[in-house]
């Protein structure tokens, strides 16, 4: 290997890979990992060629490169392996720590378009970049955003904007003294659909029970969002149909659960509903005339 030099920092791309040539030998395998074939995270080449000399565009981050030399019959062992970065200068920090909105996070309308990160030492520059798609290769929402020295940026766009689907964001830093560092991306998701009703299960409406500790059961439809949210749930029992005077329950609380035990002394006639929130912040609360009867005797 001749060229990268091993733990060199290399900032034109394409980068250039040369090698000498060994007798035999008609063509080479050259492959490149990311950060280390040790723990592989990419892999962005892994290619047969001919000739001694040959280019490739690679993003800023840390690599390691070995080539194995090949003819109709045989190959070499592999070479020695080369570490080498791109962009950006070995031992430094070769992304940037995004903040808000958060890995996998589910918003709605109610979204405000604020995008945050940590200060990278050595950056000069930040560009911004929100895309349309779950791999950062969909179509930009906006034309990317360049900012100098600032860690933060609202995009202009809000959950009102954005259809409901899937959102990828990242942020790159441009480093005093050339290089620049590898897209940071997250993935978040915009979902405006209010959850479907909860189907009430048991007691059965107009039910007829003793007083007691009761066991209430619901179910939950499919949800018919393009983002389905993870759903949580809230049981009501009240002593009116407008739920204004309402049994207190511990916890009083949004739960993964779909059944609940309540313990209710006082013969008399109830109501109970169940009200559905998704993570993005949509809720569900049954209308008017969505509960069931119970009475206690």
């Amino acid at each position: 290997m001749i060229l990268p030099t091993n733990n060199s920092t290399i900032n034109a791309n394409p980068v250039h890979i040369k090698w000498e040539e060994l007798e035999g030998a008609t063509k080479y395998r050259i492959e490149i990992v990311s950060p280390e074939f040790t723990n592989i995270q990419s892999f962005p080449l892994d290619s047969i060629v001919s000739g001694t000399n040959f280019f490739f565009g690679l993003d800023s981050a840390q690599y390691e490169i070995r080539i194995t030399a090949m003819n109709a019959g045989f190959s070499s062992k592999p070479s020695e392996i080369k570490r080498f970065w791109v962009g950006t200068s070995q031992g430094g920090s070769n992304s940037v720590t995004l903040l808000d909105p958060t890995a996998n996070e589910y918003s709605n309308v109610d979204f405000t378009g604020n995008f945050s990160w940590s200060i990278l030492p050595n950056a000069a520059s930040y560009t911004f970049e929100l895309h349309e798609t779950s791999t950062f290769a969909g179509p930009n929402v906006i034309s990317p955003v360049d900012q100098i020295g600032i860690t933060s940026i609202n995009a202009g766009v809000n959950g009102s904007d954005l259809a409901e689907g899937t959102y990828c964001w990242g942020v790159k830093a441009y480093l005093n003294g050339g290089g620049e560092t590898n897209f940071s991306k997250r993935v978040f998701y915009i979902d405006k659909t209010n959850p479907p009703l909860a189907g009430l299960s048991a007691p059965a409406n107009n039910s007829a029970i003793s007083t007691g500790t009761i066991t209430f059961t619901w179910t939950l439809p499919a949800d018919i969002g393009t983002i389905q949210s993870p759903r949580t749930t809230k049981i009501q029992v009240a002593h009116d149909t407008g739920f204004t005077n309402l049994v207190e329950i511990t916890p009083d609380v949004f739960s993964t659960q779909n059944t609940k035990d309540i313990e209710l002394l006082t013969p008399g006639t109830y109501y109970w509903r169940v009200i559905v929130m998704d993570e993005a912040g949509n809720i569900t609360t049954p209308p008017a005339t969505n509960y069931y009867t119970l009475t206690l005797s």
